[in-house]
Formats: structure tokens, sequence, C-alpha cells
């Protein structure tokens, strides 16, 4: 009610301009001013009353009978499905095993041949500083007459046993 009656005095006793200048108060009496502001109050609208939302009521679905539930069929099929994946499973986690072992094994072989190469290296090196072959083929040319064969007296022989040759008697001339 008060709000018609501001509304009301606004209305009759306002002169304003449209544009960019201020609006000018126009004079009203003692009683009317106190209630009175130059700017018109906003229409306020009442929200619009809340309709409740209607929940969708649960509606129990029921399968026919034959599809309530699983078969013994496909219950076996299914176990034997799952047994069979367990058993693949733990297969190739043996396997994943046996292999990791196998690189084990071939690094330490490895690690073994390569210990053992550097033995056999340095042990023909031992060997060939202890005999100077250039002595030994001066030895035997001043010392022991030997020389190297001519064509001639090379005489080959096929041998029947691939492992030695015994010699019973000696080479004919």
């Amino acid at each position: 009610m008060e709000a018609n009656r501001k509304r009301q005095l606004y209305q009759t006793n306002t002169n304003y301009i449209d544009g960019n200048t201020a609006r000018k108060q126009a004079y009203i009496g003692q009683n009317a001013m106190q209630n009175y502001s130059a700017v018109p109050e906003r229409r306020r609208e009442l929200p619009a009353p809340r309709r409740p939302v209607p929940t969708p009521e649960r509606q129990i679905h029921r399968q026919p009978r034959h599809l309530s539930g699983i078969s013994k069929a496909s219950l076996f099929i299914l176990t034997i499905a799952i047994a069979a994946t367990l058993y693949f499973c733990i297969e190739f986690l043996w396997l994943q095993h046996q292999v990791g072992n196998m690189e084990k094994n071939i690094l330490t072989m490895e690690q073994d041949l390569n210990a053992k190469r550097s033995e056999n290296d340095a042990a023909y090196e031992q060997i060939n500083m202890v005999y100077d072959l250039d002595y030994v083929y001066s030895i035997a040319i001043s010392e022991l007459g030997m020389v190297y064969p001519n064509n001639n007296e090379v005489i080959t022989f096929e041998s029947t046993d691939d492992s030695y040759v015994r010699q019973y008697a000696d080479i004919p001339k």
C-alpha cells in the first residue's frame, strides 16, 4: 500500500527530462518529502513459486523366469574360462622366472669365458716369452744341421685313424 502511494506521488509531482541531465525535484509538502525519493523504486517481482519436481517412482523390472539367473552350463563355461586364464597367467609368470634365471646363468658363463680367455692369452704370451722362436731356429740350423725339405722330399699319406699316427719303421728313401 505504501509502495502504491509513493508511486502515485512520484508520477504526479515529478518533472524530468529524458537525456543526460539530472532530474529536478518538484516541491512537495513536508510530509510527502520524508517518504519521497528522487529515484523511483524498482518493481520487485516475487519469485515464482517452486513446483515440486516429481521424483520418478522406482519400478521393479522383472525379467522373465527363463532369464532370471545364470544357467548351469554358462556357469560351468565361465568357471573353465577363469581357470584356463589363471593357469596361463601362472604359466607365463613361471616362464618369465625361468628366462630370468637363464639370463643370469648366461651372464655368469660369459664372465667365466672371458676370465678363461684372459688366462689363456696370458699363458700364451708367457710361453712366447720363454721360448724365442728365432733362437730355436738358429740352433736347429747351425748346431743340429736341419734344413727345410725340398718339394720332392715331402711325402704325403692318408691316415685311416684321425686321432694320431704311429710309425713302426723308417720312411724309405
